[in-house]
């Protein structure tokens, strides 16, 4: 009995000091993502950015050179000069948030900024903050490591992707890179995840904007590219009971700002859910000529 209490009370330590990296593979994990480990690096990249935007208000993802903050213009730029070894960065950034878990929760309301913390071709991220503004820079090691080989002449080849520009990485390579990482997560992601608790009732706005009215909590659905070569979707609904929620579905041909990958897609709730109440999802296409029915629930808070 006082092992477990000893057991009991370390559970409860870590639940309290859990990292961004660890609620963030957390939230993978349960989605059906992949893990994704710490890298310095990119974390330059972050705190640089982080303390940018802080002392400029420049709420994006552009820096000016005219600032005496400035590190990097673009994303790609900064993680280079950080030393990453690829340009290749998927960043999500969040504003005025108390701490990092309500930015993570906050961004998990959103879509663009979800789907990036769910993005199957990474494994590396690097985070940091700075006056309440949270920067979050995740990319692939794999690549990272191919642009460090210098390949010289192929049939087919991928550039600008190194931080060397006139670095080439060939597309056979390449591609079975991108393919190791996706097939690490399970063939179908989903968010809010299986049984999750607590979920909210709206969606968060975010820019540039999914939706230009207020909408509930999004459900999204990506179909691993890595399992499923041609996926076409026939019905997402959203259940309260016997009773179906009327919403919009929105994929990689509907979305205005192109942003949603294909295989992805979206069930937006026209208006907000309700509290402490459970919802049912339920997704059928065809997948590769066959059926695929995926249902799964989730709870309000």
């Amino acid at each position: 009995m006082y092992y477990k209490k000893i057991f009991l009370s370390t559970i409860l330590l870590i639940t309290l000091n859990a990292t961004p990296l660890d609620m963030l593979n957390a939230i993978r994990a349960k989605s059906g993502a992949s893990h994704l480990k710490y890298n310095s690096q990119l974390a330059v990249a972050a705190k640089k950015h982080a303390l940018y935007v802080a002392k400029t208000q420049n709420l994006g993802h552009y820096e000016q050179d005219y600032s005496p903050y400035f590190y990097g213009h673009a994303p790609w730029d900064r993680v280079v000069k950080a030393g990453f070894g690829t340009a290749m960065v998927v960043e999500n950034i969040s504003f005025y948030e108390p701490n990092f878990k309500a930015s993570i929760q906050k961004i998990m309301g959103t879509v663009y900024h979800r789907l990036a913390f769910l993005f199957l071709q990474a494994d590396s991220i690097g985070y940091a903050s700075a006056g309440k503004i949270y920067v979050y820079e995740m990319s692939n090691s794999k690549v990272a490591s191919l642009c460090k080989k210098h390949f010289k002449n192929a049939a087919m080849i991928i550039d600008r992707v190194c931080p060397n520009r006139s670095d080439i990485i060939p597309a056979t390579l390449f591609n079975k890179a991108m393919y190791k990482l996706e097939r690490r997560a399970k063939s179908v992601v989903i968010y809010p995840y299986r049984n999750q608790k607590g979920v909210p009732t709206r969606g968060v706005e975010e820019t540039p904007k999914f939706r230009y009215s207020s909408f509930g909590f999004p459900i999204t659905i990506t179909f691993n590219s890595s399992y499923y070569k041609r996926v076409s979707l026939k019905s997402f609904q959203l259940f309260q009971g016997e009773r179906e929620i009327a919403g919009e579905v929105v994929d990689s041909s509907s979305d205005l700002h192109h942003k949603i990958r294909k295989g992805t897609y979206v069930f937006s709730p026209l208006n907000s859910l309700q509290h402490h109440k459970q919802y049912r999802a339920k997704v059928v296409a065809i997948v590769d000529g066959k059926t695929k029915v995926v249902e799964w629930s989730f709870e309000t808070r």
